[in-house]
């Protein structure tokens, strides 16, 4: 037994498809896909500490980093793609940094298991998306804000 759709139940059947796959572009990601960064707001250009950051370490000295992605994921300075965007970030801590860089990441990768590690000696980091390596990055210290007296 064959069954037909009416045209207005072709034309609803593509409507839900449509609001599928535009809800998964909006979860997942601008490059979900296609595999292109979209340039971050040039406003936000420079990341500075939040104010949260540095309530809890007031005083704290601020470090002006460049990271400079090598490769990100799969569409990120691999197979001929250009990589992302040098971020330039104010951090008082490592681990803010590390946040600032995983969040810079993420539409670049396809997992939610994002971690950041970087070695501030060597001033190189690497990205992980579960147990595989999904990317890596250097550092440079443009600039140190000294902390003063609470």
């Amino acid at each position: 037994m064959s069954t037909s759709l009416t045209p207005a139940e072709l034309a609803e059947i593509d409507e839900m498809y449509a609001e599928a796959r535009r809800s998964i572009q909006l979860a997942t990601g601008p490059d979900w896909q296609a595999g292109r960064h979209e340039p971050r707001d040039p406003e936000a250009e420079i990341i500075t500490p939040t104010l949260d950051e540095m309530a809890a370490a007031p005083g704290a000295t601020q470090t002006k980093y460049r990271v400079t992605y090598i490769r990100v994921g799969r569409h990120g300075g691999r197979n001929g793609s250009q990589a992302p965007a040098p971020l330039t970030v104010w951090t008082v801590t490592a681990d803010s940094l590390l946040t600032h860089i995983a969040e810079d990441t993420r539409p670049y990768l396809l997992s939610d298991d994002v971690e950041v590690v970087v070695d501030l000696e060597a001033m190189t980091g690497s990205i992980y998306a579960g147990f595989r390596n999904a990317g890596s990055f250097t550092l440079e210290a443009l600039q140190v804000a000294e902390g003063g007296v609470a």
